[in-house]
């Protein structure tokens, strides 16, 4: 059943969460007692307490308040020492959301009520908060994964999909929330200009529209192109995705098949459609290989009669032909092959919910004719560890649990067989996506094992990518200059790079609003001893090698584009090196400033680079960064701790222009006009942030971390 939408101002909007946060603050002072005095016995008060997830504690919390409001005197009808709603205690989520939003801005766009019939921030986390005030923890596993939770974010089109905490949306979501704080107190609760306001009014959702379907193409399914044609494009596609026509000593991190020959057509003039449907099945991965490479270069064709949805017109033959997925009837072992490469074309069409089931799809499909038992032969075996690196791949990247546990498969590792590649890439890709999957699933408790520790510990995950990195094969190890012209290998480095900076991130991020914090409330900064210090820098190192692998792939790639994985990983590194400028003075690095910049420059230009052809995700990645960019370049370093006076973060930059291909227009950035803005709106030192005000709590509770244990990390 359709939801209907309404369109209602801002002030019914807001006026409806305070609603909502009054009853709900009331009603976890009054429930217990209420539930006490209704049941009669201890039993039945049990059962329901148990059932509202209330432990000893927050019951004998809720009888004191409940027996106290019973002796409390009145005045006025009133209750002396009853809280009015200024008084009541603040939900944990968004105070910050609210001053922010309190605060004078234009009018946003889309200001609909995606919830009905809720006054709440869209971007709530799941599990709700415990009904009694925050000194009463749960000493279980709920409090270990109180951290990880991960959101239910809205795309565009008002669609809710669960993304974990390691996914990198959920990561943003939580800047959103630091930038919404920190702003108005760096400039005394006077807004900055419009420049960046959209992605802070873009709390709780993500820009991508990877919730929408790609197109259904009217197409004749068992139409191919010819044979000279199929012969190119397949030997395109082994060279973008494969094994580089056998010219990469890694052999490459995939294998999807034989891709060496063109597939032999049947006869089927005189047959019905039916009939031509089931003599082409067998060929649908052919179709859906013709869709991957016909979109695997960054630049849209120059000659006007090649049709701009070709590939989505190859992807939807290769549908046509597979069927119902859920028709177990059809599909045998041989069809997976098709499914996961389906799986990745939709990866590289940022269609990631898709991907994900239809690659959870191959997976249960290969379960079900026992490949996780070993019964394949090697390419059987090597198409099978290809599905599970992309499962692991897109476990991390949403932050949900993986299709199949790793203790479930027994299928040997791919190996040398006469007339493959070489195995040594795609083992080497198996063996640190069971890295990741580790990391998913214990250390940030997304799928936690039995035997997973309660505390996670940074130094043994870490400890685990180095000890992969040091004993990889020489064929896919990079040189002494960091890089390689194999351009798997450079992917396969630049994904190690990535679970560095994911392992990382909560304590880097912890240091950024721990030197905050600190400035705003005591103008001193205690990170220069940080336990982590070194873990830090290697977050930031890891960041600038990934783009420097980057660029080397587009150098021996050219013109091919960097693939979908890459793109994630050079997004990530470019928020690190943004929020490097936050704390620059303790993590310096041997690179300037200017080189770092140009870092950035060369990432947001790839990301333009695929909205050339049509990507929304690439214009929407661009938007993000450079918004996020101008914001970071506003945020002032509260004191300067050397003479006790406030100074701007790095202001002198050379003026740069972008072009922006969908309004067709060029504009300079705004982050290199911000020296202008410093003279003109006379920036001033922020004042101390006292105790008494709204986000005073907020801000020690960035300072009291506890680094033994920040984050449930066993640093």
């Amino acid at each position: 059943m359709p939801v209907e939408k309404v369109s209602i101002t801002r002030s019914e909007i807001e006026e409806l969460k305070h609603k909502v946060d009054l009853y709900e603050r009331v009603l976890r002072d009054t429930v217990p007692g209420a539930i006490s005095n209704a049941a009669a016995d201890a039993t039945s008060r049990q059962e329901v307490f148990e059932s509202l997830g209330y432990t000893a504690s927050s019951r004998d919390a809720g009888s004191a308040v409940s027996q106290a409001a019973r002796k409390i005197p009145t005045v006025d009808g009133l209750p002396q020492g009853t809280r009015v709603p200024s008084d009541l205690p603040q939900l944990h989520y968004s105070n910050i959301h609210r001053q922010y939003q309190s605060q004078p801005q234009a009018q946003l766009p889309d200001t609909r009520l995606q919830d009905t019939g809720l006054g709440l921030p869209r971007s709530l986390p799941l599990q709700i908060p415990h009904p009694v005030a925050a000194s009463h923890h749960r000493h279980d596993d709920e409090e270990d994964m109180l951290s990880t939770e991960g959101r239910l974010l809205h795309d565009p089109d008002g669609n809710a999909r669960f993304l974990g905490e390691t996914s990198g949306a959920t990561f943003l979501d939580y800047l959103k929330e630091f930038m919404t704080t920190v702003l108005p107190l760096a400039y005394q609760n006077l807004r900055p200009g419009s420049d960046g306001s959209a992605f802070l009014s873009s709390l709780g959702r993500y820009q991508t529209y990877d919730s929408r379907p790609l197109h259904d193409r009217d197409v004749d399914p068992s139409w191919f192109p010819t044979s000279p044609e199929m012969e190119s494009m397949l030997s395109e596609l082994r060279y973008f995705i494969q094994d580089g026509n056998g010219s990469w000593p890694s052999g490459g991190i995939y294998w999807w098949g034989n891709l060496s020959s063109a597939p032999n057509i049947p006869l089927m003039e005189r047959d019905s459609p039916n009939i031509r449907l089931a003599k082409c099945r067998p060929l649908s991965f052919y179709q859906t290989a013709f869709a991957v490479v016909s979109q695997a270069t960054i630049m849209p064709p120059q000659d006007i009669s090649i049709d701009s949805n070709l590939s989505e017109n190859y992807y939807s033959r290769a549908r046509m032909l597979l069927g119902n997925p859920l028709d177990i009837t059809r599909f045998t072992p041989n069809e997976v092959a098709a499914l996961t490469l389906m799986g990745f074309y939709l990866i590289e069409m940022n269609r990631r919910d898709a991907a994900y089931m239809c690659v959870s799809s191959a997976m249960h499909i290969s379960i079900m004719h026992g490949a996780h038992r070993g019964w394949l032969d090697e390419s059987g075996k090597r198409v099978f560890w290809t599905l599970y690196v992309l499962d692991r791949y897109l476990s991390c990247l949403m932050g949900r649990p993986p299709t199949i546990m790793d203790d479930a498969i027994r299928l040997p590792l791919p190996c040398e067989a006469p007339s493959m590649p070489p195995a040594d890439g795609l083992r080497a890709h198996v063996e640190l996506s069971r890295i990741s999957s580790h990391i998913v699933c214990n250390t940030y408790r997304i799928s936690p094992s039995d035997d997973a520790r309660p505390v996670r510990s940074l130094g043994a995950d870490i400890g685990m990518l180095d000890d992969w990195s040091l004993n990889l094969p020489a064929t896919v190890q990079l040189s002494s200059n960091g890089l390689s012209d194999d351009p798997a290998t450079c992917l396969l480095h630049m994904h190690y790079n990535q679970l560095i900076i994911l392992t990382i991130r909560p304590v880097f991020f912890a240091a950024v609003k721990k030197s905050f914090a600190e400035k705003l409330v005591s103008r001193q900064c205690s990170l220069g001893s940080h336990p982590q210090l070194h873990q830090l820098k290697r977050c930031i190192s890891s960041a600038e090698h990934n783009i420097q692998l980057a660029r080397q792939i587009l150098t021996v790639n050219h013109p091919r584009k960097l693939l979908q994985a890459g793109l994630h990983f050079i997004f990530n590194a470019a928020i690190v090196l943004m929020l490097q400028h936050l704390i620059e003075n303790l993590c310096p690095t041997s690179r300037s400033e200017k080189a770092r910049s140009l870092d950035l420059d060369f990432v947001i230009a790839r990301f333009e680079d695929e909205s050339r052809v049509g990507s929304n995700y690439g214009r929407d990645c661009a938007t993000v960064l450079r918004d996020l960019r101008v914001l970071v370049q506003r945020l002032p370093i509260p004191v300067d701790m050397n003479n006790g006076t406030a100074r701007p973060l790095n202001m002198a930059q050379q003026p740069s222009t972008t072009y922006d291909p969908i309004a067709n227009r060029t504009t300079v950035d705004m982050g290199q006009q911000w020296s202008e803005k410093l003279t003109s709106e006379a920036l001033q030192q922020p004042a101390l942030i006292e105790q008494g005000h709204m986000l005073y709590n907020e801000l020690v509770s960035w300072i009291d971390v506890d680094w033994q244990s920040y984050n449930g990390h066993l640093i």
